[in-house]
């Protein structure tokens, strides 16, 4: 017998079971409420079995919902709470081996419980905290064993999900898979393919934030259910690898973060494998950022670009997962380091979409705005460059040229000194090809002149030229550059040099910038 009135769960939902035995009906708490006060672990949900159909549940109280009406289950308001009610019932043939084709009301309590999973979830508890326990699940629940109530083999191809459930029960409870019930989980689990993933995923996130993690994955490898699963065949090494893992894991992000690294999934096959699972986009988005900001993480520590993309309290949660792997977190650091965080967002940049194609003169938007947003949001996070709106403006000025794509000319008269007197092609003087490639470079420089900080210079690391025809003397040639590639702080430029419609040379030219004070040194 329990002392009911001293779990509060079970005391405020006393009332709701006096009324409907007033009504001439049978009530019970069932399910894993009652299994987990047998264990004295914290009760997460109340739920209520009777012998009254949904009709008449629904006559006992003004306040219903049809949540699961087809199946017997109506939920009850009461005292601003809800509280889950289903009728005693029995099931005829399962359907995809996960739904009863039909659902039979009966008035036995024994009856019901019968067509439940386990024997530990098989026990009832009255108003008076009295036990109605004929499958023996506490015994059971003493013996800290897994049983199937009845018949392991029916119980599993009436619902092949309880197959996870066992797996799941394992890690939460700590508990050992019964030898029968376990013989029919390896001899059926491929019925687990007629599940859905959405249901399988729910058992699984259960089982890997339990507390016996090892334990629920060794059994969910030995009786190969992991083959049936999204992502997991052939990768039972891996799995038990992250069954090993001396980490507690407290969250279902810190879960499917840990399975992704285990498992090796390269970065852009990540979204791909989570979809499988059937997770949210926003899980998915979270596991993404926690698992690029981990691999990081495991070689260094955080800077600004990598907390912003993380974002803290996915930062923090990756701080954790880094004690599995013998390393030392720092929670406190990287909280100081979110204190004083340039921004925390794009909004918080001093300068917007608007502002900017205001200083470029232009009224309409389009691709160019995004690089320019994304290229200062990474300066103010390196602290390269001050997020005030008066520099910002004028750093995108000087910048135009690279962020438009647009031509940037020179003008240069051809004089005798640019000369070659002769060649094996021409017998009159050409321009020589060391001038052009002069030209270029000069051009070049100056472009990045207006770009550079004052304490940093550009200086060429590459340049190639095809020079193709002669240049008249004293005419003027027009060098065209234009940045080809932008890399951190490597500049790629094409040229393109002509005279009149002529083009005399085309090229590339490279320009790496480099602290001024080490380079003059």
């Amino acid at each position: 017998m329990i002392t009911i009135n001293q779990i509060p769960e079970f005391r405020k939902a006393i009332p709701i079971i006096e009324r409907i035995e007033e009504a001439g009906y049978e009530a019970y708490f069932v399910g894993g409420g009652v299994r987990d006060t047998l264990l004295h672990l914290p009760i997460s949900d109340v739920d209520i079995a009777s012998s009254a159909t949904p009709s008449e549940i629904q006559r006992i109280f003004p306040v219903t919902f049809d949540v699961g009406i087809q199946h017997g289950t109506v939920m009850v308001l009461y005292e601003k709470k809800t509280y889950e009610i289903t009728t005693f019932r029995t099931e005829s043939k399962y359907e995809n081996f996960r739904r009863p084709e039909k659902v039979n009301y009966v008035r036995s309590l024994e009856e019901d419980l019968k067509r439940r999973d386990f024997t530990i979830n098989a026990i009832a508890m009255d108003r008076f905290g009295n036990l109605e326990d004929p499958f023996d699940g506490q015994t059971d629940i003493e013996a800290r064993l897994i049983r199937a109530v009845g018949n392991p083999i029916e119980r599993f191809r009436e619902d092949a999900l309880r197959m996870m459930r066992a797996a799941r029960f394992m890690s939460q409870l700590g508990f050992q898979v019964e030898e029968k019930t376990k013989e029919a989980v390896l001899d059926y689990h491929p019925l687990l393919s007629k599940i859905a993933v959405e249901r399988i995923r729910e058992e699984w996130t259960k089982l890997l934030i339990g507390r016996n993690r090892k334990g629920g994955i060794r059994f969910f490898v030995e009786t190969r259910l992991f083959h049936m699963c999204p992502g997991f065949q052939n990768r039972d090494k891996e799995l038990i690898d992250l069954a090993l893992f001396p980490l507690q894991f407290q969250t279902p992000l810190t879960a499917w973060t840990l399975l992704v690294y285990f498992l090796g999934i390269p970065d852009d096959e990540v979204d791909g494998f989570l979809r499988g699972w059937k997770l949210a986009n926003k899980q998915i988005t979270n596991v993404r950022k926690a698992y690029h900001a981990l691999k990081i993480r495991l070689d260094r520590f955080w800077d600004y670009a990598l907390l912003y993309e993380t974002g803290i309290k996915i930062a923090l949660e990756v701080e954790e997962m880094i004690t599995g792997f013998g390393m030392v977190n720092d929670l406190n650091h990287l909280l100081e380091m979110d204190k004083t965080l340039p921004i925390h967002r794009i909004q918080d940049m001093k300068i917007n979409g608007q502002e900017v194609m205001h200083v470029l003169g232009f009224t309409r938007g389009g691709p160019y705005l995004g690089k320019i947003l994304a290229d200062i949001k990474d300066r103010i996070l390196a602290q390269t460059l001050p997020n005030d709106k008066a520099q910002l403006k004028e750093f995108i000025l000087k910048r135009r040229f690279i962020y438009l794509d647009e031509v940037y000319k020179k003008t240069v008269q051809v004089e005798g000194l640019h000369l070659m007197q002769e060649t094996e092609d021409f017998d009159f003087p050409v321009l020589g090809t060391s001038a052009l490639i002069e030209f270029v470079e000069d051009s070049c420089k100056e472009m990045m002149a207006g770009v550079v900080e004052e304490d940093k210079i550009s200086i060429g690391t590459f340049i190639s030229l095809q020079h193709s025809n002669p240049a008249l003397l004293h005419r003027t040639i027009v060098v065209e550059v234009r940045v080809k590639a932008l890399k951190e702080k490597t500049v790629t430029f094409s040229a393109v040099v002509k005279q009149d419609d002529t083009i005399l040379a085309i090229g590339e030219h490279t320009r790496k910038v480099v602290d001024k004070q080490n380079f003059m040194k």
